[in-house]
């Protein structure tokens, strides 16, 4: 009897079966499971398995079946046993899983009626739905960038803030009492409605995060930062049309520039990324520090800020949160920089990373994802997204493989005092 797992795929009109063979047990499984997690980042969401060649399944075959029935459920998908050996039949019979594990094909689904219109812009296939937003976006610019390169934050500059479903924001902050327990904390932070997450000063590979839960509200120590709350009004679906291809965020940026018609944009992107360019802070900037030292100068730089080295979190899932101008006047161009010595576009976002989580292509919900993002998903970090354009040195920018947008229109900017 041959102990090797054999997956056979089998192209149906509107799933993949695989035909399976052999063993999965604890060394065989990780097979199957790599083939699984490769059908979901390849957008193959409809997996029916044949499994009467199985003639043994250990109760980690079972987990990792489990595992990806829910997964595939979560992004609308199906997943399940059409066939099974007797020995598997009986197995699943035993814990109780053969009726939930069952097949349970797509083509009996409802019809979902799609008002989206499809554009391509080079490589890069895109798929726009309009959305109904009754509430304008309105955005505040918070604190005092330009503070950050040579003063101190003082417990005057920090203010508390508050989100919630509708309201997001980037910037300097951190997750504590008061500016005195956060003092040495401070970092990049992404707020994400009823999430808030950051980067603490010189720990950024231990990311912090608030949940809501019941009464509690997360809440951020912020030193400068921009917030944003009101209704999105394009959902945006880009994918490659070859599975080589990556997309560039300048690119993107510009594609939606065009796409939306909008001169001035709030955009949240959860995205598989190829590769992440950006920098994080490693001391916090309301630490007192001697008089010549200068945060963003050399030699003090290679001390206080961490860059990315090269591209990195390769094949994560990312969420990234910002603001994008065509228009760069007053306080705004304080808070933004250019995207790219030619481009007429200034924007600031920072990502949250995650380990790997497959998104909906329809249906999607942005509160929804988000929550499934903490409830199955470590995070991995935050960045500060940025173009590293040095000459020889530099690295490029952010990769991104395929994703989902939801983008609504910039109408009102304040700055509070």
């Amino acid at each position: 009897m041959d102990e090797k797992l054999s997956i056979l795929p089998d192209e149906k009109e509107a799933y993949t079966l695989l035909n399976i063979n052999g063993r999965i047990d604890g060394y065989w499984s990780k097979l199957l499971e790599e083939y699984l997690e490769n059908s979901l980042r390849s957008g193959s969401y409809n997996i029916a398995l044949n499994l009467k060649g199985v003639h043994y399944m250990s109760s980690l075959g079972i987990r990792i079946l489990v595992k990806y029935a829910k997964l595939f459920r979560n992004v609308n998908g199906s997943f399940g046993i059409i066939e099974a050996s007797t020995a598997v039949e009986d197995l699943l019979k035993m814990v109780g899983l053969n009726t939930v594990l069952r097949w349970k094909s797509p083509e009996f689904a409802a019809p979902q009626q799609n008002s989206a219109i499809t554009k391509e812009v080079d490589a890069y296939s895109y798929e726009i739905t309009k959305l109904n937003a009754p509430n304008p976006v309105e955005c505040s610019l918070r604190g005092n960038p330009g503070k950050l390169q040579k003063d101190v934050y003082s417990a005057e500059d920090c203010q508390s803030v508050e989100f919630g479903k509708k309201r997001f924001g980037i910037g300097l902050g951190a997750i504590g009492l008061d500016f005195g327990d956060c003092k040495e904390r401070f970092g990049e932070f992404v707020g994400l409605g009823d999430a808030v997450v950051f980067a603490p000063a010189g720990k950024s590979n231990s990311p912090d995060y608030m949940l809501r839960t019941g009464t509690l509200i997360p809440r951020i120590e912020l030193l400068y930062g921009i917030t944003f709350e009101g209704d999105f009004d394009t959902l945006l679906y880009f994918n490659s049309k070859e599975p080589a291809n990556t997309l560039k965020f300048s690119n993107l940026l510009s594609a939606v520039f065009e796409l939306t018609g909008h001169e001035q944009l709030v955009m949240v992107m959860l995205a598989e990324t190829s590769g992440l360019v950006g920098v994080s802070i490693n001391r916090s900037p309301a630490i007192p520090r001697m008089d010549s030292m200068d945060l963003f100068g050399y030699p003090d730089v290679k001390e206080n800020i961490n860059f990315t080295s090269e591209p990195e979190h390769k094949n994560m899932m990312t969420i990234t949160v910002g603001v994008a101008t065509l228009n760069p006047e007053g306080d705004v161009k304080e808070f933004t920089r250019q995207l790219t010595p030619e481009s007429k576009i200034y924007q600031h976002f920072h990502s949250a990373i995650f380990s790997y989580h497959p998104f909906r292509k329809t249906n999607i919900d942005l509160d929804d994802t988000i929550a499934q993002l903490f409830e199955n998903d470590k995070i991995m970090g935050v960045l500060h997204l940025i173009n590293d354009n040095r000459a020889i040195t530099g690295i490029g920018e952010s990769e991104f493989k395929n994703g989902v947008c939801w983008i609504g229109k910039l109408s009102t900017i304040t700055k509070p005092s």
